[in-house]
């Protein structure tokens, strides 16, 4: 059976912030994207600059889409 990688996200709306947030965070986990948000965008010292750079736009991609 293959697995699906798009996951269905709710849009953000001004009424359902409350719901989409925690919905996003759990997207973000489960795709290994959280570092970004939760630090801040404070680079981890164990990550090269490159390699950061990569995670940091893949999280901002994941939340604009």
């Amino acid at each position: 059976m293959e697995s699906s990688t798009r996951t269905s996200m709710i849009k953000l709306v001004a009424s359902n912030y409350s719901i989409w947030k925690p919905m996003m965070e759990d997207l973000l986990y489960c795709k290994d994207l959280c570092d970004p948000i939760e630090l801040k965008g404070t680079k981890l010292d164990r990550i090269r600059a490159e390699e950061w750079k990569n995670l940091n736009t893949k999280a901002v991609s994941t939340i604009r889409q």
